[in-house]
Order: C-alpha cells, then sequence, then structure tokens
C-alpha cells in the first residue's frame, strides 16, 4: 500500500457520498471530478504536514518520486516545477487517485 493510500480513497468515497455520485457513473469522468477540479490539500503548511507520517517522518521524497515516475510514464518527460508542497501533494493524490479508483471497482465487482 502506498502512503496515504486509504486516506485518499476515504476522500474519494466522501466526495461520491456528498455529491451523489457512484464510483461507476458512465456520465461523469470520476478521476476527472474528484482529483481534477479542485485541490486535495489547500496550503503549503497543510501539505507539510501531511508528508510527515504518524511517526514523524517526513515522506516528501517518496512522494516526489512516485508523482515523478507517474509523469515520466505518461508523459515521457517530468515537466512540472514541484517547488512547494502543496503542488507536491495534489499531484499525488491526482496520480494515486487513478489506482484508487481502479482497486475500489475491483473490489466492488469481487463483492458482487
Amino acid at each position: 500500500m502506498k502512503y496515504k493510500e486509504e486516506v485518499i480513497k476515504d476522500y474519494l468515497l466522501q466526495y461520491l457520498e456528498d455529491n451523489d455520485l457512484t464510483i461507476d457513473n458512465e456520465d461523469v469522468d470520476i478521476h476527472d471530478e474528484v482529483f481534477n477540479q479542485d485541490y486535495f490539500i489547500i496550503g503549503y503548511y497543510n501539505a507539510e504536514q501531511w508528508l510527515i507520517d504518524e511517526q514523524g517522518n517526513n515522506r516528501t521524497f517518496e512522494v516526489l518520486r512516485y508523482v515523478m515516475e507517474q509523469e515520466k510514464d505518461n508523459f515521457g518527460a517530468v515537466e512540472t516545477v514541484y517547488d512547494n508542497a502543496e503542488t507536491l501533494v495534489n499531484h499525488y493524490a491526482y496520480w494515486l487517485g487513478y489506482e484508487v479508483i481502479a482497486d475500489t471497482l475491483e473490489e466492488m465487482k469481487e463483492g458482487v
């Protein structure tokens, strides 16, 4: 499991509930709606705190490595400047959001 994956999943499920959406809604691009239309974290301080785990370890480099790998894999190069925690955390939620949605859909299929 990736860093704070459960937090991002909870954010997804809460967003769906608050907006009366379902994850398998074919009329709405759920990923875009949840992870691209608004910020996941607002504020540099809040983002910096989000990057510190329960044991007090700073996970910035782990998160940075992940987003850079995703950008390179999907676009062929890293174009984004990750010069602050807010940008980093929001991009992390964006990229990990794809995996969280896919995993959640898979869980739904297995549960049926």
